[in-house]
């Protein structure tokens, strides 16, 4: 039942998440699912994410004016059964209800991590200090 929803849903970010992963996007040359595929993936490596985590203000080049709009197929695509794993792995006491808020906090704090974390011109190397 969570994997229909999530593949049927769309997960929107704040505005600063979007406007952050622009700046992602133009660093690392990918599209906005493949850098919020490694954004989830490197705030689970984090941990848990409190209920009351909230996105800090932007404040670099990209003024965008919606938040980002991603369907669950594109973002997940046909590994929703990897991802639904490391939820519950990092997040052990998430309910069903919680899942799809989960995901779209782990994403929006991925992307800003990722942003704070773009100290060298090369993204293989952001990637590598990433990955530590």
């Amino acid at each position: 039942m969570i994997a229909k929803s999530l593949l049927g849903t769309t997960l929107t970010s704040s505005i600063e998440t979007h406007s952050r992963l622009k700046d992602l996007q133009d660093h690392f040359g990918m599209t906005d699912d493949v850098v919020s595929r490694l954004a989830i993936a490197f705030s689970l490596k984090q941990g848990q994410i409190e209920d009351d985590w909230a996105v800090q203000p932007y404040d670099g080049v990209h003024k965008i004016i919606t938040g980002k709009s991603i369907r669950g197929k594109t973002m997940f695509k046909d590994d929703l059964s990897l991802w639904l794993v490391l939820m519950a792995i990092h997040e052990p006491s998430i309910s069903e209800d919680s899942v799809r808020l989960k995901f779209i906090q782990h994403w929006e704090r991925g992307v800003q991590l990722m942003a704070e974390s773009i100290t060298r011109g090369d993204w293989i190397e952001t990637v590598g200090d990433m990955i530590q």
